[in-house]
């Protein structure tokens, strides 16, 4: 158990130095692009911004990491691979699946009625992505189990 803490403590790092990476393209892309561009303007804001949150998150739980006691960082690491818990996120985790399935369909009939095309055959093909990679998915598990 404490050798997954120690890969996340690995983590966290590798992510606050992709979010000072996306920050600062975010930040210098956005001051090289005209005006006018306002979609390539909101799209490096977008990149700040992720950027930001991962430098955040990362900073979080490092900070975490430092000054919980090892003998806690264990005990949420069991509890975290409990049975109960495992089957809580895999309901969860369906359940976003079904929503996402529905919310991929809702917006491609929006895009068509809109006459957006292109975002419609987009939202239709990640949809179609989604379920393809449900589906081997779940006959690779089926098979193994």
């Amino acid at each position: 158990m404490l050798c997954k803490t120690i890969k996340s403590k690995r983590f966290w790092p590798i992510l606050i130095v992709i979010g000072m990476v996306l920050l600062v393209f975010g930040i210098v892309s956005s001051i090289r692009f005209p005006d006018d561009a306002h979609n390539m303007n909101m799209l490096m804001g977008m990149f700040t911004g992720m950027g930001s949150a991962f430098i955040a998150i990362g900073i979080v739980k490092l900070i975490h990491y430092k000054r919980t006691p090892a003998e806690k960082l264990k005990q949420e690491q069991i509890e975290l691979n409990d049975e109960r818990n495992i089957e809580i996120l895999r309901i969860a985790y369906a359940i976003a699946n079904v929503i996402a399935t529905i919310l991929f369909i809702v917006m491609a009939f929006t895009f068509v009625w809109l006459d957006y095309r292109i975002p419609a055959f987009f939202s239709i093909g990640a949809m179609c992505v989604q379920v393809l990679a449900f589906s081997i998915a779940y006959k690779y598990f089926n098979g193994k189990m």
